[in-house]
């Protein structure tokens, strides 16, 4: 295409409540260059928005409660707007793409981005074994696929028999994060962000720190449908005055930043924005070592310690050891810009958009 001529780049995404994905997603958004590419955000349901896009782009509420129900909506966007490129984000919608790419003109390039590990997350699914079958035999309509973690690469192409050549690794990026003092007067603060869900494993969490013979405090910053559990189970532990459930919160470190670990109790993970939020503020992380991008991200003993999957007793003992060693928590923060930085995995992702829409010409 002339150069000199703008992409069109049309991006889905269902919500832009709280989440992972909608993080990334407003990331992109608000730092993508605009003289470079002509950006619209179709939300499928943007009633409650938690992330703002502040970068001078088109924001599309398509007001749709369900995803598989918004298919209609999405077609007349993409015939208003007649994108380059369609960017999918979230599991239900690349499938929905994947399902309906013949309706969608052959020169539209159609990205979705995978945010978990298929294989396993299909478990929730309403039917399992159906998903999975759609996956593996429409999924390789998709143009290309962008893999959060190295481990989610494996699982598509292994498990669904994607073509390898269609896909490509691309971390998530993670904004750097002023340093404040912290505000808590007990040395021992521990602190997870995380949706209250099943698979994010609080509960583990909180049971293993109820074994600490040490003083601590510990912030759990999130919402979702455990919520009345977790607190049901504080209570039961009479941990009311050691656990507190934060809520949602934009900026959930303030005040809590020196001196604190985080815990991740994750039953499985594609890439946690949380834990690269850490490594942005020197945060050390102690980990269960699950299938998914945490391994990727915790070098033991470097920016973390991992941990072997449900040994609570050698999560206790890793949490005493971390509180012991001698963080380098500014190498850790160099470490995590270098890496994961938002300018330079939005350029990568533009670079990338680029190079796949000249080599469909």
């Amino acid at each position: 295409m002339d150069g000199s001529q703008k992409i069109r780049l049309l991006i889905f995404i269902p919500t832009l409540e709280c989440g992972g994905t909608e993080k990334y997603v407003s990331m992109l958004c608000n730092h993508i260059d605009t003289n470079r590419f002509d950006v619209t955000l179709a939300v499928l349901n943007d009633a409650h928005p938690f992330y703002e896009i502040k970068n001078t782009i088109e924001v599309v509420d398509l007001q749709t409660s369900r995803v598989r129900n918004s298919l209609f909506k999405i077609k007349k966007l993409v015939k208003q707007k007649q994108p380059h490129i369609i960017y999918s984000n979230a599991n239900q919608l690349n499938l929905l793409f994947a399902l309906s790419r013949w309706m969608f003109p052959k020169e539209i390039l159609v990205i979705a981005r995978e945010s978990s590990i298929i294989s396993i997350n299909s478990r929730r699914a309403k039917y399992p074994r159906l998903y999975n079958r759609l996956v593996r035999k429409y999924y390789r309509r998709l143009d290309h696929v962008i893999c959060q973690s190295a481990f989610m690469q494996e699982d598509l192409v292994s498990n669904f028999k994607f073509p390898a050549n269609k896909t490509t690794v691309m971390h998530n990026p993670a904004e750097e994060i002023e340093r404040e003092p912290s505000t808590s007067s007990n040395g021992n603060t521990f602190i997870t962000v995380a949706r209250l869900s099943e698979e994010k494993g609080i509960d583990r969490l909180i049971r293993a720190v109820a074994q600490l013979s040490i003083s601590y405090t510990y912030y759990i910053i999130g919402e979702g449908n455990k919520r009345k559990e977790l607190q049901q189970l504080i209570n039961a532990l009479q941990l009311q005055d050691k656990i507190f459930l934060m809520g949602e919160k934009i900026n959930p470190y303030h005040g809590l930043q020196d001196g604190a670990l985080m815990l991740c109790g994750s039953q499985y993970e594609g890439f946690p924005n949380s834990l690269l939020e850490a490594g942005m503020l020197g945060i050390p992380v102690i980990a269960f070592d699950v299938p998914g991008g945490i391994g990727e991200i915790i070098m033991h003993g470097t920016n973390g310690l991992l941990v072997k999957d449900n040994d609570a007793k050698a999560f206790n003992a890793a949490i005493e050891k971390a509180l012991e060693m001698d963080w380098d928590r500014d190498a850790i923060i160099a470490d995590t810009q270098k890496k994961y930085a938002v300018s330079e995995i939005v350029h990568r992702t533009e670079i990338l958009f680029e190079q796949l829409l000249s080599a469909s010409k």
